[in-house]
């Protein structure tokens, strides 16, 4: 929602989300500095290409390339193969890959850029906005939240994101 709240009127953030980078663990790479000179991808028009193009522009300098591509699945096939060296993400993007995968990525420590997630409407409908705040904190008290991001944890959903009590 951050950078869009000009445009919208937003129900409160309901989950933390980060931009993420996704690397082999066995590629030797830890931290940020780790990936000069290799090949970064990412997908075509996501907030991760908005970051490195913008707020970490310097960082995605210092990578050989910076690709894009039409969708993430096709992105994390690249990374599996070794074409590319790290795969710039949606921390739940990642989370899904990793607990497809434990054994074949990690994600490194230090997010690109951090942003809630939150439920937009036309500007200056704050009833609908509030009635969905509601929602989703009686969700949050009654356990629902809880259990659902417990029965998709395996897909990678996890309930330490959650932000809205």
């Amino acid at each position: 929602m951050e950078g869009r709240e000009d445009g919208y009127t937003f129900s409160e953030p309901y989950m933390l989300n980060e931009q993420v980078l996704v690397v082999k663990k066995d590629a030797g790479i830890k931290s940020w500095d780790d990936l000069a000179g290799k090949t970064v991808i990412t997908q075509t028009d996501s907030a991760a290409q908005d970051v490195l193009e913008g707020d970490q522009k310097d960082l995605a300098a210092t990578f050989a390339t910076l690709d894009t591509i039409g969708e993430y699945n096709t992105a994390f096939m690249q990374l599996e193969s070794g074409a590319v060296d790290a795969v710039a993400c949606d921390l739940s993007i990642a989370q899904y890959q990793l607990a497809a995968k434990p054994d074949a990525y990690t994600q490194l420590d230090k997010p690109l850029s951090s942003e809630h997630y939150a439920v937009g409407f036309k500007k200056g409908d704050t009833k609908s906005a509030d009635a969905v705040t509601e929602s989703l904190k009686a969700l949050y008290e009654d356990g629902t939240v809880k259990d659902l991001c417990d029965k998709y944890a395996s897909y990678g959903l996890s309930f330490d994101n959650w932000v809205l009590k």
